[in-house]
């Protein structure tokens, strides 16, 4: 059935990986932000701001610099979040039908839940950046990875469905 946008509506049901990694997102985020707000009073009051190729810092700048961080990310990841449970609005690289409808919400709820998952492992990087002495390349690889690759395989499965 097709409502006022003329798109199918969604029925299908979310799969047990992506409601679990939805959440695990979530928790993630809350922690990582607790973290922040716990270590900010202790904090010197110049902190890493910049990281070069290599992963260590090379600018510094205030420490409210971590709570623009924490509010920006807890904004993207919001938003991806509260986005990812509403795939009928995204834009899809194929028209959409009574036939492939279905599948491109699917596809599209897991690749913004993956996305997801990708900006949490960054935000938790940036912090360990600017909160302790770690190479911030550990942590950040790993998100950016996560963040392309989850694009990437989201795209590549829309465009076959």
């Amino acid at each position: 059935m097709k409502n006022g946008s003329g798109r199918p509506e969604r029925t299908h049901t979310t799969g047990p990986v992506t409601v679990w990694l939805r959440r695990l997102v979530l928790v993630a985020t809350a922690t990582v932000t607790v973290w922040v707000l716990v270590r900010y009073p202790g904090m010197p009051d110049t902190v890493p701001v910049h990281f070069g190729t290599g992963g260590d810092a090379d600018d510094w700048g205030s420490k409210s610099t971590i709570l623009w961080l924490s509010l920006i990310m807890l904004a993207c990841i919001g938003g991806c979040h509260w986005l990812s449970s509403r795939p009928r609005i995204f834009n899809y690289p194929k028209e959409l039908t009574e036939g492939n409808a279905q599948a491109m919400y699917r596809v599209g709820e897991q690749m913004m839940v993956w996305l997801n998952a990708g900006l949490v492992v960054c935000y938790l990087g940036i912090a360990a950046g600017m909160l302790t002495d770690i190479n911030i390349l550990v942590i950040l690889l790993p998100g950016l990875v996560l963040l392309l690759g989850g694009t990437v395989v989201g795209i590549v499965k829309m465009v076959r469905a």
